[in-house]
């Protein structure tokens, strides 16, 4: 484990997606960019999602400030939840924050490489950060029995991780991330999991049991798997009693009408989920193979990504390579534990999968050096 003080942490934080900032530079429209950098599901958005946005916006919606218990009560209800135990905000990154300002943790254990907006959140309330470095040599998997036990042993407040794990979309199983819960709830130790992406995996999730766990918050996106990231709304699930704790440190009316009524209807989208997953499957496996044909290293994903390490060049060259063909990717050295020989890719149209690997292979064979 390393330690560090986040009293200082670095003000440059990476994220993909950056479209419209890469259209007025390359001056087209965004619907010419073809963006591998965010893992945005390409059915999407479903037509329910875009039906509802458009009978929200009536005079009598626009007119009333937003009401979420309709979305909090679907919610509930398709999770077998209560809806005091659901929280919503706008968007994961969002509820990260507010669940540290609620918590206040002194000391915060971090699974690395991860999202930078945890340590940012760690940074807003001065918390001290150790990182639990995951290794390739290991798969980037940690060991969750020498997780437990430094759970038992160090003064730690609140332990952080995602699942599917973010940048290598590897998922954990259910029944150790319950190891370390029920271990760190003995210590009175705070496990904070975020599931952005488990929608490709809904077997690893522990939402349906976050209600019950007093010391577990898990964290959901809804704006990554119904493609859209255009309105920013995410929910967290824990008890009711902790929800209230949370749900003070959230602006009031955070989350617009117009996008409570696209997340509600996102909800009852199952054909479209079940259609999501068996063709992200069929494009991962077919975009892993390819990649690995061409010499890169990929990692096994349960997501609708894929980290993979180059045999040489880096990242930074290759992305800068890439733009003349209007292609973003996301390199990832601003991720701690990954150098710029890794990448990472969202699974895309298979058309456009096969197109980015023949542009990475010809990428290669001009910088063998």
């Amino acid at each position: 484990m390393n330690q560090r003080s986040n009293r200082a942490e670095s003000s440059r934080v990476a994220h993909g997606g950056r479209v419209y900032e890469a259209a007025r530079r390359w001056g087209i429209g965004p619907g010419e960019v073809i963006d591998f950098s965010a893992s945005i599901n390409p059915l999407g958005p479903p037509p329910g999602v875009l039906s509802a946005i458009e009978n929200a916006l009536s005079p009598v919606n626009l007119r009333a400030y937003p009401d979420s218990y309709a979305f909090l009560r679907a919610l509930a209800d398709k999770q077998s939840l209560m809806p005091d135990e659901v929280i919503v905000g706008s968007g994961t990154a969002a509820l990260m924050f507010a669940v540290l300002h609620a918590l206040l943790p002194k000391r915060v254990l971090v699974l690395e490489p991860a999202f930078a907006e945890y340590s940012r959140a760690c940074a807003a309330v001065k918390a001290e950060v150790t990182t639990w470095p995951l290794t390739e040599e290991d798969g980037f998997t940690p060991n969750f029995a020498s997780l437990v036990r430094a759970v038992k042993e160090q003064l730690f407040d609140l332990v952080i991780l995602n699942s599917p794990h973010n940048p290598t979309g590897i998922s954990y199983r259910k029944e150790e991330l319950l190891s370390l819960v029920d271990a760190a709830q003995a210590q009175n130790v705070t496990v904070l999991i975020d599931e952005a992406f488990v929608d490709y995996a809904p077997q690893a999730s522990l939402v349906s049991l976050a209600g019950t766990k007093p010391h577990l918050v898990v964290l959901r996106s809804l704006t990554k798997f119904y493609a859209m990231p255009g309105l920013r709304v995410g929910y967290g699930v824990c008890t009711a009693k902790l929800a209230a704790k949370i749900t003070e440190q959230i602006d009031s009316w955070s989350v617009s009408t117009v996008v409570l009524e696209a997340g509600r209807a996102a909800l009852d989208e199952d054909e479209f989920g079940a259609e999501s997953r068996r063709v992200n499957a069929l494009a991962r496996e077919e975009f892993t193979n390819a990649l690995r044909g061409v010499g890169l290293k990929v990692f096994p994903s349960d997501a609708n990504f894929l980290l993979a390490r180059m045999p040489h060049g880096s990242g930074e060259d290759l992305q800068r390579w890439l733009e003349a063909e209007r292609i973003l990717i996301r390199r990832c050295d601003s991720f701690r534990g990954l150098g710029d020989a890794y990448i990472r890719l969202a699974v895309r149209s298979c058309a456009e999968n096969v197109r980015l690997v023949s542009l990475i292979e010809e990428w290669l064979k001009g910088n063998q050096g």
